[in-house]
């Protein structure tokens, strides 16, 4: 988590307008989720890996190993689309006998079920693409144009802050306790990790109170005032975008 954010603030997209990602990023996956192709959705995932590994110059390994994460998740739902139980094997390319019902696999189901793994997958590397390449402020920065309301924009910020509060915590008590040999061997990984699960919420709010308590001492009220950037926009990545945007809408 800490050094994909450094990604973030040091990409080749960093200083691009905010509000050009973020367009881009949006209708590039509305484009995604309207044309149902498959071809498609791979055309757009191939672009916007393309564009993070080759543009914004974010390494291989993370933009592949960020992209595997939600990738298992979702193999693991379409499984439940590919997968059909029924009396009828006519259909059937695969099945296994199950008492007098059959558990098997379809060519409509496998392709319903593939379909639907690339379009989440090209929706899930355009929002990668935002995230990857605008930090979290510029996207507020984004939002807060679109006048959304001011408390929806907070609670992504605290929950923000929140996440790494999590993270820097757990990562404390892990090496507090590797240090000490918690992890030598299975039995006592088990019960350091069962240690480091009942501290980590008791600490994690104890840190996320004292956050509280630092914002009321700055003046906090019921609303985070945030200095933005001066930004400007570039001609040259519009018209890239649009470019992107515009072969995709071709090739569909």
């Amino acid at each position: 988590m800490f050094y994909v954010d450094q990604y973030v603030y040091t990409n080749q997209l960093r200083k691009i307008h905010p509000l050009e990602k973020f367009l881009f990023s949006i209708i590039t996956m509305i484009i995604g989720l309207v044309v149902n192709n498959p071809a498609i959705n791979v055309l757009i995932i191939v672009l916007m890996l393309g564009v993070l590994i080759f543009w914004a110059r974010i390494p291989v390994f993370v933009v592949f190993k960020m992209m595997m994460i939600p990738a298992g998740f979702l193999a693991l739902g379409v499984i439940t689309i590919a997968v059909n139980f029924t009396t009828d094997t006519n259909e059937m390319v695969l099945f296994i006998p199950i008492g007098g019902y059959y558990l098997g696999f379809t060519i409509q189901s496998m392709f319903l079920a593939l379909t639907t793994l690339l379009r989440s997958l090209s929706s899930v590397s355009c929002l990668f693409f935002l995230a990857l390449t605008t930090p979290m402020l510029d996207i507020i920065y984004v939002l807060q144009i679109f006048r959304t309301p001011a408390i929806i924009t907070e609670l992504m910020l605290l929950i923000y802050r929140f996440i790494f509060i999590f993270m820097e915590t757990a990562f404390n008590i892990y090496t507090a306790q590797s240090s000490r040999w918690g992890y030598s061997n299975f039995r006592g990984s088990i019960n350091s990790f069962g240690i480091l699960f009942a501290n980590l919420w008791g600490k994690s709010f104890i840190k996320s109170q004292e956050l509280f308590i630092s914002l009321l001492s700055r003046g906090y009220e019921k609303e985070l005032k945030v200095i933005n950037q001066n930004y400007y926009f570039s001609f040259g990545s519009f018209f890239i975008f649009v470019i992107i945007d515009i072969f995709i809408l071709i090739a569909a």
